[in-house]
This record gives C-alpha cells, sequence and structure tokens, in this order.
C-alpha cells in the first residue's frame, strides 16, 4: 500500500537512532514509497549540548542567542535534503513555536518546504502540570499559532497531553478536527508513540466532516519505516479503506517537489 509517510525523521533530529538522510535517499532512488525528511526544526536551531532546551524555561534565551547560527544550520538543512532528494521524497520540517506564535525557524523559508508539519510539542501549563483547563487553554493556542504558518499537517495532536496523563476530552477532540477542517489542515495519525482511542475518535470525526488525516510514522529508526500497520488498524476501526482515509499530495505537487 502506497500511502503518504508526512513524517520521518534524519540524523539532524537528536531523538533519531539509526535513520540517516542518505539511507532515506536510497529507498527513495529505488522504490516508490513516498514520504517526507521532517526533522524538528528546534533540533537544527538549538545547538550541540542544548538540543531539548525548547522543552525547558530557558527556550526562549537560547533560541535568542543562537538565531543567527540556527538560520544558517537551516539553509544548509534544506540545501542537503534538496541535494538528496529523488522518487517520492519530499523536503519537509517539523515546525515548533513558541506560545506567542515565534517559530522555532526563519520565517521567510517556510515557504521553501514541500510541507510543513506542526507540532505543539511543548508550552508553559504544559511544563508547570498546569490544571487541565489551562493545558487545554494552551494547546488551543498553540494549535492556533501553527495554523497562522499555514502548515499542511498538525502532527500528532494529542501527545503531549497523554504523556503527562492529562485527561483528553471528547470536546477537544471535536476542536481539533473542526478547527482543522476550517483551516485546511491535515491531521496526523502517529504510530511512534500511539493515542489509540482518541486517533480513532478524531479519524472518525474527520472522515466524517471531510478533513482530511494524514499517516505520520514519525519514524526514528529504520523498523518504523514504511510499518502501516497502525495507520490501517485505525481505518478498520472506522471502517474504511487506509487508501481511502489517509492524505496524499498530488501529483502535481508531486512534480513541483521534484
Amino acid at each position: 500500500m502506497n500511502l503518504c509517510d508526512c513524517h520521518c525523521h534524519t540524523e539532524r533530529s537528536d531523538c533519531a537512532e539509526d535513520v540517516t538522510l542518505q539511507w532515506y535517499a536510497e529507498i527513495a532512488r529505488n522504490t516508490s514509497a513516498v514520504f517526507a525528511i521532517t526533522d524538528h526544526s528546534a533540533h537544527i536551531y538549538y545547538p550541540q549540548g542544548a538540543k531539548w532546551a525548547f522543552w525547558t524555561d530557558e527556550a526562549r534565551e537560547v533560541f535568542d542567542e543562537h538565531q543567527q547560527w540556527g538560520d544558517a544550520q537551516l539553509d544548509w538543512y534544506i540545501a542537503d535534503v534538496r541535494a538528496a532528494q529523488a522518487g517520492g521524497m519530499l523536503l519537509g520540517i517539523e515546525l515548533d513555536v513558541f506560545l506567542d506564535g515565534t517559530p522555532v525557524c526563519n520565517e521567510d523559508r517556510l515557504g521553501d518546504f514541500d510541507i510543513l508539519l506542526g507540532a505543539a510539542h511543548t508550552f508553559p501549563a504544559l511544563q508547570h502540570d498546569a490544571e487541565p483547563h489551562q493545558v487545554e487553554t494552551e494547546l488551543k493556542v498553540m494549535i492556533q499559532r501553527l495554523a497562522a504558518w499555514e502548515i499542511d499537517v498538525l502532527a500528532h495532536p494529542f501527545r503531549p497531553l497523554r504523556l503527562k496523563n492529562y485527561a483528553i476530552s471528547d470536546d477537544l477532540i471535536e476542536w481539533v478536527v473542526d478547527f482543522a477542517g476550517e483551516h485546511d489542515i491535515a491531521l496526523e495519525i502517529n504510530s511512534h508513540s500511539i493515542c489509540r482511542d482518541e486517533d480513532i475518535c478524531m479519524a472518525r470525526l474527520a472522515y466524517e466532516q471531510g478533513v482530511a488525516v494524514a499517516v505520520g510514522t514519525d519514524s526514528h529508526r529504520k523498523a518504523e519505516f514504511g510499518d502501516f500497520s497502525y495507520h490501517c488498524e485505525v481505518a478498520d476501526a472506522i471502517g474504511v479503506a487506509a487508501s481511502e482515509l489517509y492524505w496524499r499530495p498530488t501529483p502535481a505537487a508531486m512534480q513541483a517537489a521534484k
């Protein structure tokens, strides 16, 4: 099944294990796989020894200090992926933003990507274990800020809350689906860190409302890449074929990416 995997990491992401850009390039040259390289913008902009600073209270200070250096790293990242691009490989990025909407990226280069993922990985209420209503409010703000940068896909919408053991209400899932539909954003079913009940509920609502749903293996290791078994499981749970449920870039978009 030739689904489009919109979420793959390389060695440019500090959380990656055995995957590399050249490994993906070989796959792109020799198979019909369609996938996007989407490394963390925070891992491009934050220097060695502080790769995870975005997840701390020092996030803005470290970003401001290294922004010019990060812009140069981003230029190198774009050029490197473009040079390796072949077949069905797309150039993307997993974009982080601050709560005020400032992107952890040179905003002038966001239009250079074939696909733009947005992720609300962390925000102050979540970092400080605030009350559920405050966490939910800030998550919505983060999603709105990401949408302002015209993201194509919202990555793992509920993972940050699940990792902190916050309950995820049906109302929140409905809000996310409605918002995505209003802003033409695809909602990712992510198989790297599974939120099964929430994913099935989200996918069912999205399918009923005509909101796009995207495949993301969020591959950090070779064994994850190309494994769409969870995505098929979600499709089966709502009674549709995976090929019918999941979004794919149009042939014209694929040609433009090359």
